[in-house]
Parts: C-alpha cells; sequence; structure tokens
C-alpha cells in the first residue's frame, strides 16, 4: 500500500527527518541547548520528542566484550 503525498507533506516529512538528526547529534554530543532548540521546533511543526536519559555506565566494564 503506497500513500500519495503532495509536495508539501513531503517537504513537511524531509524537515522532521532532518530536525531528528540533528537532535540526535546534539544530544549524542551533550550539546543540550541545540537540543533543547531542535525539540522545540519540531513541537512547532507537529511532532512530540521525549529523550530518555543516557544509561548509567558500569564501572570496570568494557563495551567492547
Amino acid at each position: 500500500m503506497t500513500a500519495k503525498l503532495s509536495d508539501g507533506e513531503r517537504d513537511h516529512t524531509a524537515q522532521i527527518v532532518a530536525l531528528f538528526s540533528v537532535l540526535m547529534h546534539a544530544w549524542q554530543t551533550n550539546d543540550f541547548q541545540e537540543a533543547a532548540r531542535v525539540r522545540d521546533e519540531l513541537e512547532r511543526m507537529g511532532g512530540k520528542v521525549q529523550m530518555s536519559r543516557c544509561r548509567p555506565t558500569r564501572k570496570g566494564v568494557s563495551d567492547a566484550q
């Protein structure tokens, strides 16, 4: 099943995907001011994003097991 999207709908979706990518990068690099700005922009566009806190790391346990 294929949905037919107008040019405006495709552009809106592409903007949301691009902003979400920026949000993920800001979150991963601890740029919380940028993450908040992008989150607000996504909410303005009709989305709602909630990021969970980073999982605590366990001391003495290597990530490469």
